[in-house]
This record gives structure tokens, sequence and C-alpha cells, in this order.
């Protein structure tokens, strides 16, 4: 009679200590993004997450082997809530080009701009800093997460090609590049401009819109 008692009472007193270390896991990844908004990748130390996470820097290693190991943790993090709802608006809008009006497609070409901005201002100031790390070269490498960029722009890269595909049409990838990275540069000026002050959202994405519309639609209907 005494043998599912044993049994039970390990996993009652396991279950409050796993709960404790996934907070803990938690706070240690919440204080690492915000020491990189607030400072950057200079401002990032073992010591000063755990500091911010409430434990003592030699318990840190009961969680991650490796400061390198929990940026990276955070790092695609990151990558896949800043990715996710906006490349299916993305591919949506594109594998219906053929069956959507010019005004709806505009609309959601809008739609996926708003999702945009309202990332990216979720955390202005880690945007920030992710533009001034982001490497100027191929050969230069990227501190903290400034090679994050460069990852989120193959993603939208691939997903503009997946949408031509599920369109059923031939494309040239020099041309898909040339018009992403056109698309990205005017996206990342537009949200530095409005953190600035120097206009309102609402204008650049107005702007933003009408741009990007005309890009898709060269994009669509010249694929060479």
């Amino acid at each position: 009679m005494n043998t599912p008692l044993k049994s039970v009472t390990p996993q009652v007193k396991q279950a409050p200590r796993q709960r404790a270390k996934e907070q803990t896991r938690k706070a240690l990844l919440k204080s690492a993004l915000s020491l990189y908004s607030e400072h950057g990748a200079q401002g990032i130390s073992m010591n000063k997450v755990a500091k911010g996470a409430g434990i003592a820097q030699p318990s840190f290693y009961n969680h991650y082997p490796n400061l390198e190991s929990l940026l990276e943790e955070l790092r695609l993090q990151l990558k896949k809530n800043y990715m996710g709802p906006i490349s299916k608006a993305v591919l949506s809008m594109l594998k219906d080009y053929d069956v959507l009006t010019p005004e709806q497609f505009k609309q959601q070409n809008r739609h996926c701009l708003e999702l945009i901005f309202a990332a990216t201002f979720q955390d202005i100031r880690l945007f920030q800093h992710i533009m001034q790390d982001r490497p100027r070269f191929e050969s230069t490498a990227a501190p903290g997460f400034g090679g994050l960029l460069i990852e989120l722009q193959d993603e939208w890269r691939e997903v503009i090609i997946q949408g031509l595909e599920l369109s059923g049409r031939s494309f040239n990838l020099s041309f898909v590049l040339l018009c992403l990275d056109s698309a990205s540069a005017q996206i990342h000026e537009l949200i530095l401009g409005c953190h600035e002050g120097r206009y309102s959202q609402e204008q650049a994405i107005n702007v933003l819109s009408k741009n990007l519309t005309g890009l898709f639609v060269d994009l669509f209907s010249n694929p060479q």
C-alpha cells in the first residue's frame, strides 16, 4: 500500500523545484535582453545577467553552461517572436496575389507593415542596438545580436520565394534580392525616423505601403 505513495511523493517535491528553475531561466533571459537593450553587446556579462535575475553568478551554471548558450537561446526567441506572425501575413499576401484586387493587396501589405512597426516599437532600443551591431561586411563578426537582421533578411527571402512558387511563378534570384534589400533599407530608415520624431508612424507606413506595393507588383509582374 505504501508503494504508490513513495512513487508520487518525489514528483510532488520536484514540481515546485522545476517551476522555480524555469522561472530563473526566464529571469536570466529577461535580464540579458534588458542589458542589451540598454547598453548593447558591451553591456552584457555573466555577472550582470545573474545579478539582474536576482541570483549569484555561480548559480548561473545551474541553468546555462556559459553566457553564449543563454544568448543563443535569446537570439532564437527574438527571431521566432519577430518573424512568426509577420511571415504568415506576408506569405498569405504573396500566395494570394492573383486573387486579390489591387486595393486588397495594398491593404494586406499595409497590415504586414503595421505588424513590423508594432514588433519593433515594443523595444525600439533593442532595434537600435541590433542596427548598430549589424556587420557591414561578410568577414565582420557580429557582436551581440548584430547578425539577427541578416538572418531575418534571409528568412524574408525564403518567404518571398515561397510566395512566388506558390503562385506558380518563376523568378530571378537577383531581382528578389534587389527588391528585398530595397524594402529592408526603406523600412529600417523610416523606423528610425519615426523614433527620432521626424514624422509619425502613420505617415511612414503610408509611404512604405505605396512604395512596397509597387515593388511587389514589379516582382510578380516581371519575375525575370
